[in-house]
């Protein structure tokens, strides 16, 4: 498992959760590999806590889709089910087509200020011919911060927090269309074009715009993970075969 800062110690916060903290930044920052196993003992060394909170750490992670913990074998990092992905994003395009039309009826000032200056930090990286891994990074939370607001301007509590819930357990797969697929362009031209009609007010184009974005990224990830999920059983298959007699 790759380094990771030690959590600072916080008099405001409760081990358990600075615990959960430093777990879930690990696990969406690619820090901890989908699958990975999530130690106790190495966990609460890495993070300088005692194994208490650690444990009540990973059952809030587990609550929150994050992890999954296995019988007799412990908490492991959430692992990229092609299924499941697509339950994810079928769920996500009903909440989030909804959302955008909400957002476009009742968005006030304060929510068209924070996406516009959004807009505005995007279009300076967007300028950037050759941008350093640290700049995408803070390209790729920029565009899902987009997301936020408009699920947080929907005026739906409800919708916002499962919406957010469903881009935690997403979140890595935006990474997708930078990584594995030239579209990185087309993603910046469809949240242009969402920020757009809610700005200014068409329910209708941010509705269609909406669904349209989430699809295609459904399409995309579900290819990746696919293609994954077969080369995985490939490989296990193949040693399987090696250690038969």
């Amino acid at each position: 498992m790759p380094g990771f800062s030690p959590a600072a110690p916080q008099s405001d916060k409760a081990l358990s959760e600075i615990a959960y903290d430093s777990l879930r930044a690990m696990i969406l920052s690619g820090q901890v590999r989908p699958g990975e196993r999530l130690g106790e003992r190495e966990l609460a060394r890495r993070i300088q806590v005692s194994r208490t909170p650690l444990r009540e750490a990973l059952g809030r992670l587990e609550r929150d889709g994050l992890a999954v913990n296995r019988p007799g074998m412990g908490y492991f990092a959430l692992e990229f089910d092609p299924r499941i992905v697509e339950e994810l994003y079928e769920f996500r395009e009903l909440l989030e087509v909804q959302a955008s039309r909400a957002a476009a009826r009742r968005i006030g000032e304060a929510g068209i200020r924070e996406l516009k200056d959004i807009m505005r930090q995007l279009a300076a990286y967007e300028r950037k011919r050759k941008p350093s891994a640290e700049e995408l990074r803070q390209e790729v939370q920029l565009g899902l911060r987009i997301h936020e607001v408009i699920a947080r301007e929907s005026g739906n509590s409800f919708i916002c927090e499962t919406l957010l819930q469903i881009y935690d357990r997403l979140r890595l797969l935006t990474w997708i269309d930078v990584l594995w697929f030239d579209k990185w362009q087309l993603t910046r031209e469809e949240h242009r074009e969402l920020v757009g009609a809610v700005i200014a007010r068409n329910e209708k184009r941010a509705a269609r715009i909406a669904g349209r974005h989430v699809k295609r990224s459904r399409e995309d990830s579900l290819w990746v993970i696919t293609a994954q999920h077969r080369e995985t059983n490939h490989a296990k298959g193949t040693n399987r075969t090696r250690r038969s007699p």
